[in-house]
């Protein structure tokens, strides 16, 4: 059945702009054309943040930021495997995806390493790339505070996912 519903909300919304006496298809080309050109205008920011991410993790910086970053937070229960997860996940969620599934496969889903990183995972956002990309389609340029503010959710996700499952294992 749910293979269906694209095909009925096309269906309905066709008919709903026939009822309204509306040009479906002028509106359809006008709101096509609108988004190629956001598309067109975030390009740019999409290809760098994924550019930057591939030639970070490609060198040894990746590890030395890795090894720097589980310094500061192997004191508060928090393992080095679960760092590559911390660092991606803000910027790309079909990267922090396979991080995650590589995360399963090597200490398990019940694993306190797995729980933690599953609830790090679904309780955050791709939330450098959506701003980003946000942020150059309007063409807002002063956004200082929204990324301090996005530091301080997935850092909140990441002590709570970490502390509630060293409470409840």
């Amino acid at each position: 059945m749910s293979q269906f519903i694209p095909a009925i909300i096309v269906l309905l919304t066709i008919l709903a702009g026939l009822k309204a006496k509306i040009n479906i298809y002028e509106n359809f080309l006008k709101g096509a054309q609108a988004g190629i050109l956001a598309l067109w205008k975030i390009a740019p920011t999409v290809f760098g943040i994924f550019m930057a991410l591939s030639l970070i993790r490609s060198s040894l910086f990746w590890e030395y930021i890795i090894d720097k970053i589980t310094l500061l937070l192997k004191p508060v229960g928090i393992s080095k495997e679960l760092v590559p997860l911390i660092l991606i996940r803000p910027f790309s969620g079909s990267a922090s995806l396979a991080v995650l599934t590589k995360l399963m496969s090597q200490f398990g889903p019940d694993s306190l390493l797995g729980l933690t990183a599953s609830t790090f995972m679904a309780s955050t956002e791709t939330v450098f790339y959506v701003v980003m990309t946000y942020l150059a389609s309007v063409q807002i340029k002063r956004s200082r505070h929204i990324f301090s503010v996005v530091v301080l959710t997935q850092l909140i996700a990441l002590f709570s996912s970490t502390f509630l499952w060293l409470l409840l294992t």
